[in-house]
């Protein structure tokens, strides 16, 4: 084994850095879990960026594009870790010492930090893929023993990576909206608190069906959180909530309709047939208001033949506004 990465050998048996947490923005890596997968465009850049450091390496770049290369080169992370193998591989074809000198060096300082053991055996079976003969067999070797003292390190103390559980400031609103239908108590209301910071369909969804589902404090806090975000929008977009799918999102911006003294009237007068007695009830009150005060009807109770006499009632109303 080489004296370098003897030394860097050592750190196996040294307390490792636990290393960066996967994105929790991506997936995991199939095949290294701790790392983020990065797609296609984003690995063939890194190919450029390696290619362009052994260029440097090895002469062929020079000036200032041969140090912006390095400089790129240095600031790869353990994310890059698969593109520095074939980078490595690749390099040790080259009749040149430098440059796989320096991948694997980079390589076994990320290495034996690491806590994967998907990782690392990965690593250990793909240094050297595809190279048969060359001057940096031996190098190869060691990174490939290395990869191996670590993961049986990683095993023997028990410190082997897992994924950090998510929290809901790092869930996807479509990973908050499922749990809205599962969990319960304190964590329930995080969630919802977290849905109220978040923008969108997604969220006003998940908030609308919270305040739908639940009683007590949990609906208060989510109908809460769901006309806070209703208010934020412009008027256009709260008038398309009128015709939501969710009938707490329709009374919700039928509410705030009304508050605003918004001229929907049309809107809110389609709502006083609406199926639900609460969408019905919220257009009324917003009708009201928009007629400073003056009831047209219909009554709480009343039945389907009342409530259509005061449809027509609001829609003579309405007719006469226009204009004014």
């Amino acid at each position: 084994m080489t004296a370098t990465l003897y030394a860097l050998a050592l750190a196996v048996l040294l307390p490792g850095d636990p290393g960066s947490d996967q994105d929790n923005a991506r997936k995991p890596n199939p095949f290294a879990p701790s790392l983020p997968l990065l797609t296609d465009e984003e690995e063939a850049k890194l190919d450029q960026i390696i290619d362009g450091f052994i260029q440097f390496d090895t002469g062929q770049l020079r000036g200032e594009e041969g140090k912006r290369a390095k400089a790129a080169f240095d600031k790869l992370g353990p994310e890059t870790i698969p593109a520095l193998i074939r980078g490595l591989n690749r390099a040790a074809a080259i009749d040149h010492s430098c440059p796989a000198v320096v991948i694997a060096k980079k390589l076994a300082t990320m290495l034996t930090s690491s806590r994967d053991t998907e990782l690392l055996e990965f690593a250990r079976e793909n240094a050297g893929a595809g190279v048969s003969r060359s001057r940096h067999m031996s190098i190869i070797k060691d990174l490939r023993v290395l990869c191996m003292l670590r993961k049986a390190e990683v095993v023997r103390r028990g410190i082997e990576w897992t994924p950090a559980k998510k929290t809901p400031r790092t869930m996807t609103v479509a990973e908050l909206a499922e749990l809205v239908g599962k969990e319960r108590g304190p964590m329930l209301k995080e969630v919802i608190t977290e849905l109220g910071r978040r923008r969108g369909d997604g969220a006003l969804a998940a908030l609308g069906a919270a305040a739908a589902d639940y009683e007590g404090e949990t609906r208060d806090l989510a109908r809460t959180l769901l006309n806070r975000q209703l208010s934020a929008l412009k008027d256009a977009a709260l008038k398309e909530k009128l015709t939501d799918g969710r009938a707490e999102i329709r009374s919700a911006a039928a509410r705030l309709v009304g508050e605003k003294g918004l001229r929907f009237g049309g809107e809110l007068i389609e709502l006083l047939g609406d199926k639900q007695v609460a969408v019905r009830d919220a257009a009324h009150q917003a009708l009201v208001k928009l007629n400073r005060g003056a009831d047209l009807g219909p009554t709480g109770d009343a039945g389907e033949a009342e409530r259509e006499q005061a449809i027509k009632k609001w829609r003579a109303w309405w007719s006469g506004q226009q204009g004014k």
